[in-house]
């Protein structure tokens, strides 16, 4: 397999991932704004909304970022194979801290749910 194909793939799990993390985001605010409705004064409720905005804004600056990798992957396609591979190490940080993300995102929600 080559870098390139490598790194589709990874821009593929990438991708995948993020969406489902914008799918828990989704869903954990909507449960945490019902909650607030009932409970305004609630500190833990306004610190998990606020986390879970902070969460939101990590997802969509993520999301910029890696459309501007895949644009510069897409129009120079003479890249070095290292330029390759140091693509591929910072898609595979960013999907580290997606997975950690998600991680937290769905951890709140699960309490939320009960």
């Amino acid at each position: 397999m080559s870098q390139r194909s490598d790194l589709d793939t990874l821009i593929e799990r990438v991708n995948n991932e993020l969406n489902n993390l914008n799918l828990e985001l989704s869903q954990a605010m909507e449960l945490v704004r019902k909650r607030i409705t009932l409970f305004s004064d609630n500190i833990l409720l306004i610190q998990l909304f606020a986390s879970l905005n902070n969460y939101d804004l990590f997802a969509q600056n993520t999301t910029r970022q890696i459309q501007e990798t895949f644009k510069c992957l897409i129009i120079d396609e003479s890249l070095s194979d290292r330029d390759i591979q140091e693509a591929g190490e910072d898609l595979s940080e960013q999907l580290g801290r997606i997975l950690e993300a998600k991680i937290v995102v769905s951890n709140i929600k699960s309490r939320l749910e009960i």
